[in-house]
């Protein structure tokens, strides 16, 4: 794969649906300008730390304020354009306006990329990107519903330091993609000055990336055979420099830990070759380090109610977070893998996943641990249950209600949690057909000699992509002691958009019945000549039915979701006001 560096080109369905998203956004904005034209809730904060900087009072600092200057900065920056070009509205509007620009135009055509070019990163086998002169198909309506995602389109009509420090996090990641190193770095360094949760993102996430780019690189495009024991893996990593890195669609539990001890095994081997690309990101977690050390703690102000934690429950949360925005992609595995293929609606008919369901030796350990956490380590800040404009209260409050209630919702987070790995994974094969092989069977396990026996790689999210995610997550998420669905933005994201659609190279396993396992195929009916026959209904024949029914239709579904989400938090922002005892007079709203 030949790597061509530069900007996936506009075309008229990305004119279309940036448009689009322009509209509802703009809309948006107008409605809360209105309604709303005074600072409300943190916008309090920002917005006066905004203008103290716009009076060049640089030495003045909001000791309430936990993040960094760098919205602040960006704010004066944005009002100095906006004075040149004589832009008459009040202040207030002008910094909304700074998210709306970012939200609109920056974080869609840093997404467009991101989705064009990470399919075709996890199928190369050197990490190479490249740039299509056509897009795939969905790409643009892809990337028009991660725009609509409800906790990040809510601020684009507020001045918030959320879209500045996503948008600054997916261009790094992005000119990750494009091995621009020099910019990557500036903005990652610019991303810390936005949130210091960042750090998890730009040195680790990334960091993990370019040693899975370098270590690939290093393997001409060979991996593990898919039985592969522990010592295999050991043997292989350290010999050949080669990782053990199956699809995550086709690993079972003990491969993620195999891929687990062949990264560490691997980078240990190759730490010479890996020392000059991984640089940059030392230096960006030894300056973070420096900066915490300096700084006595993480946060800058307001320290005594922002005290680093361990809150694992927060790797709980993040499960029914990504079930209640995603259920479009997390709906079909659930459904298949518990109904008879008959029953289930033909849209979400995707062949039996049952063969995913995780075994009881395995459901049972991981049920017992997140009730061991939930337990344990069960944290309500005092701001959770003191603030009733947040969401968060009110889910807290029926977590709450009884103790026996954050047991019983354990399964759920089990559940979700299994349902997001399988829709990141593409679904995999059956599982069963692969292991069904007798034990000794298998003689094509590397051997130091035998590296010849290396398989191909194959286009797909691999384990080691989920392990990286997953580390980068936990760190951003258990160090925080609040529970605010802002913080779930970024991993979020980083999962969406590596969601197989039809946005990848391959065919969407949605959209083309020839991805069902073949388990699925033979009990499905067939022509004299022994192909499957394929039942198209007659109001979807001709070229409605090649045209509409090859869509994805998983991508319709999440933009009837998040304009359906948008459309009621947003009303009830702007409508269902109320009143504090103790602050009367003064409106209070409902968000996130």
């Amino acid at each position: 794969m030949d790597k061509q560096a530069g900007f996936l080109p506009l075309t008229p369905t990305a004119l279309l649906s940036s448009g689009l998203l322009l509209l509802i956004a703009c809309y948006w904005f107008f409605e809360v300008t209105t309604a709303v034209p005074d600072p409300y809730l943190d916008e309090e904060f920002h917005i006066r730390q905004a203008l103290v900087y716009w009076a060049n009072d640089w030495a003045i600092w909001d000791p309430k304020i936990t993040t960094p200057a760098g919205l602040y900065i960006a704010a004066y920056a944005w009002l100095w354009v906006l004075k040149v070009v004589r832009v008459s509205s009040s202040l207030v509007t002008q910094l909304r306006g700074l998210n709306l620009l970012q939200g609109t135009i920056a974080l869609y055509l840093t997404s467009r990329q991101l989705l064009s070019d990470i399919p075709w990163f996890e199928a190369s086998s050197n990490g190479d990107v490249s740039v299509r002169s056509s897009p795939p198909m969905g790409l643009d309506h892809a990337t028009l519903n991660i725009c609509l995602f409800p906790p990040l389109f809510f601020f684009y009509s507020l001045f918030y330091t959320d879209v500045t420090s996503t948008v600054l996090v997916l261009l790094a990641y992005m000119d990750f993609h494009l091995e621009k190193g020099q910019n990557q770095y500036f903005l990652s360094i610019a991303a810390l000055f936005l949130r210091q949760t960042n750090i998890f993102w730009t040195a680790i996430y990334l960091g993990g990336l370019e040693v899975l780019r370098n270590l690939r690189k290093g393997r001409s495009g060979v991996e593990f055979p898919c039985r592969s024991t522990f010592v295999d893996v050991m043997t292989g990593s350290w010999q050949h420099a080669c990782l053990y890195d199956p699809l995550a669609g086709d690993a079972w539990l003990e491969d993620y830990f195999k891929t687990g001890v062949s990264l560490i095994v691997a980078s240990l081997a190759n730490m010479q070759r890996l020392a000059l690309p991984l640089a940059p990101y030392l230096s960006l977690l030894g300056g973070f380090g420096g900066f915490v050390l300096w700084n006595g703690g993480v946060v800058l102000g307001d320290k005594e109610n922002h005290i680093a934690s361990i809150h694992l429950t927060q790797m709980l949360y993040i499960w029914p977070y990504i079930g209640f925005f995603s259920f479009p992609f997390l709906l079909p595995p659930i459904l298949n893998a518990i109904l008879p293929q008959k029953v289930i609606p033909s849209p979400l008919r995707i062949g039996s996943t049952w063969h995913l369901v995780p075994r009881l030796g395995i459901t049972l350990p991981f049920l017992g641990a997140m009730l061991t956490i939930v337990r344990y380590n069960t944290i309500v800040h005092p701001f959770t249950l003191a603030d009733n404009r947040h969401y968060s209260f009110y889910v807290f409050r029926l977590l709450l209600r009884h103790p026996a209630i954050k047991y019983m919702v354990t399964p759920i987070y089990y559940v979700c949690a299994w349902a997001a790995i399988v829709a990141i994974s593409g679904f995999g094969n059956d599982k069963k057909e692969k292991r069904s092989a007798p034990e000794g069977e298998d003689k094509d396990a590397i051997s130091p000699s035998h590296s010849s026996s290396l398989t191909p790689l194959e286009p797909g999210t691999r384990v080691s992509f989920v392990l990286i995610w997953l580390l980068a997550s936990s760190l951003s998420l258990v160090t925080a002691p609040l529970v605010e669905p802002r913080y779930f933005i970024i991993p979020w994201l980083m999962w969406r958009l590596h969601v197989p659609t039809s946005t990848s190279p391959a065919p969407s396993i949605l959209a083309d019945s020839s991805s069902v396992s073949s388990t699925s195929h033979d009990k499905q009916p067939r022509t004299k000549e022994g192909a499957v026959e394929q039942k198209t209904p007659r109001w979807l024949d001709s070229m409605t039915y090649r045209g509409f029914a090859k869509y994805e239709y998983r991508l319709v579904l999440e933009t009837l979701w998040f304009l359906v989400v948008n459309w009621a938090v947003g009303y009830v922002f702007l409508h269902w006001k109320f009143e504090w005892v103790q602050e009367k007079g003064r409106v209070q709203r409902f968000m996130w």
